[in-house]
Parts: structure tokens; C-alpha cells; sequence
């Protein structure tokens, strides 16, 4: 079984629909999801469990998704990570990337992007892939 039939997903926002949205969504694909309505709660879930992906918005009180992603690719480098955002800038995408990124991904979201965006994310892990872009 494939790392992608099986991963572990972490979704953080502080957007209780759009984390309800992500659970159907990733758990009818059957993904094990996780959610955190912010950035501290994330990096804490980190602590004591492995996820394969992680999916973070980057406007968040009081720490900022930029803050989680850097946190998490400092901590956990084989956690591969989409950024999410409703506010995109090009300030956003290009630190996004330079922090280690897989994907940059604007809301409203299509659910078939984002679940190839997972997708990729994930074969990225199981092939060691250089990073891709978004």
C-alpha cells in the first residue's frame, strides 16, 4: 500500500466550515485527518504525531501559517506542506516557497485541485522527488 492510500493529513485554519469541509472531503478519499484551528495547536499535534501532509492557511492569529510552515519544515522536514490562502500576494507565494512549500493554493479552493495537489504531494514523499511547484 501506497504512502498515499494511507497518509495522515493535518488541516489548520481558523475557519471551523473550511476544516469541516476538508474532513469530508480527505476522509471519503480515505486519508486519516487531523485539524488544528491554529498554529500552536498544529505545531503541538507535531510533537506527538507523524503526518505525511499538511495543509495551512496563512492568514492565522496569533501565529501566522508562514510561522507553522516554517516551524514544521525546520522539525519535520519529510512533512510536505500546502499553503492555502484567500489573501494571495506574491510576498505570500514567494515565502511559501522559500520555506519549503510543495504547493501555494488559492480559496475559494476547487476540490479536484486540491486533492491532485495532494496528490502530487504525496508521490513527491513516496518517489523523493525535488519540490514542486504551484
Amino acid at each position: 500500500m501506497s504512502r498515499v492510500e494511507r497518509a495522515k493529513i493535518l488541516a489548520v485554519d481558523d475557519e471551523e466550515n473550511f476544516l469541516r469541509l476538508l474532513i469530508h472531503t480527505l476522509k471519503k478519499d480515505g486519508y486519516e485527518v487531523r485539524t488544528a484551528e491554529d498554529g500552536q495547536e498544529a505545531l503541538t499535534l507535531l510533537e506527538h504525531e507523524k503526518f505525511d501532509l499538511a495543509l495551512i492557511d496563512i492568514r492565522m492569529t496569533p501565529m501566522d501559517g508562514l510561522a507553522v510552515l516554517g516551524g514544521i519544515k525546520r522539525q519535520y522536514p519529510h512533512t510536505e506542506v500546502i499553503m492555502i490562502t484567500a489573501c494571495p500576494s506574491d510576498e505570500t507565494r514567494m515565502l511559501s516557497f522559500e520555506k519549503g512549500a510543495y504547493r501555494y493554493l488559492i480559496k475559494p479552493i476547487e476540490i479536484h485541485d486540491l486533492k491532485e495537489s495532494i496528490r502530487a504531494a504525496l508521490s513527491n514523499i513516496d518517489k523523493g522527488k525535488p519540490r514542486g511547484l504551484g
